[in-house]
């Protein structure tokens, strides 16, 4: 799932054509794409059964989330608005759409030869609608409604201050971390609401580490990084102290990570460059690698190579798809 960020970050390296708001020094980019690298191989591990602390490898979703929404957040305001739409759509709905379709498919094939009537409704139910014909698939939508939420107030909020607003939307996203730590909302609703609201967090930390970088001072960055850096680590502390509550533990590590990526800088490898790309691929497809790994190999016995292979063979099986008509989908 490195999902919409390979596809913004190249816009801000490469595209001279549309005016940022700040640009991205090629150091930062490596390290996003590291970055990046890691959090696919954590959603992996996260979705791997039986793997152990399967919470840190859950990091990787709001890695990608954090990223998403910084990244949003830099770009222009002056960005369009039916432009933006008309990205996020052929980058994000247009792949929902597709993998929708083949899963579904997938799925309709598997209860017809199980004659399992209970698959039939529940392709048919409004959780398919919100979330797609795999689990998985939730994050694209989402992806696309929250990430215009930011672009709206991004564009609403240019005038303020970066740091004001960057403190103001952290203070949010530790609010809505502490909510969902708590487990105050979610309550017994269907999916894909619980994963949803996981990722509401997201949205004004993603926001505030966008606008820290807008700063032009690089102390200044450091300086509010390093204080989101820490206050999330705080509030986890706390929750986890008090409340004996680990679900915060992935933003916490996700936050962390993602500063000190954009904070400090790292020198560009050829090798990651090439397989960050191929992280959205990942993403997608790994559900159906893990399905027929788990015929030939138990997962539970042999985690790491499972983990290995799956994250592998994905890969391979994205830049092969990205030499076909498929790779908008990839």
């Amino acid at each position: 799932m490195g999902l919409e960020a390979s596809q913004l970050l190249r816009d801000q390296v490469a595209d001279d054509a549309r005016p940022l708001s700040v640009s991205l020094p090629m150091e930062r980019v490596g390290s996003i794409d590291w970055l990046r690298v890691l959090a696919a191989v954590g959603i992996v591990w996260f979705h791997t059964e039986g793997a152990p602390y399967r919470q840190i490898g859950y990091a990787g979703l709001p890695v990608f989330l954090l990223i998403f929404f910084s990244l949003i957040t830099i770009r222009s305001t002056a960005d369009p608005a039916l432009g933006f739409l008309r990205r996020r759509w052929d980058r994000l709905l247009k792949p929902w759409l597709f993998w929708s379709v083949l899963y579904g498919a997938l799925r309709l094939a598997k209860a017809v030869c199980l004659r399992d009537a209970g698959s039939f409704q529940e392709m048919l139910s409004f959780e398919t609608i919100l979330m797609g014909t795999h689990v998985h698939l939730w994050y694209l939508p989402y992806a696309f409604g929250s990430g215009f939420l930011v672009y709206w107030v991004n564009r609403r909020t240019a005038q303020i201050d970066h740091t004001i607003a960057a403190f103001a939307a952290t203070g949010i996203g530790l609010l809505l971390l502490i909510v969902h730590a708590l487990g105050l909302s979610t309550g017994r609703w269907v999916r894909p609401l619980p994963q949803w609201e996981f990722g509401l967090a997201a949205v004004p930390l993603g926001f505030a580490i966008g606008r820290c970088l807008m700063v032009p001072a690089r102390r200044t960055q450091q300086f509010l990084l390093s204080t989101i850096s820490l206050t999330t680590l705080a509030t986890t502390a706390t929750l986890s102290a008090i409340c004996r509550s680990s679900s915060a533990i992935p933003y916490m590590l996700a936050v962390m990570l993602v500063c000190l990526a954009y904070g400090r800088r790292t020198n560009n490898s050829v090798i990651v460059a090439l397989l960050a790309p191929l992280t959205f691929g990942v993403y997608l497809i790994h559900p159906l690698i893990d399905y027929g790994l788990r015929q030939l190999i138990t997962s539970e016995q042999h985690c790491a190579a499972f983990i290995g292979l799956t994250v592998c063979l994905s890969g391979l099986v994205t830049l092969a798809l990205m030499r076909t008509p498929v790779r908008r989908f990839v």
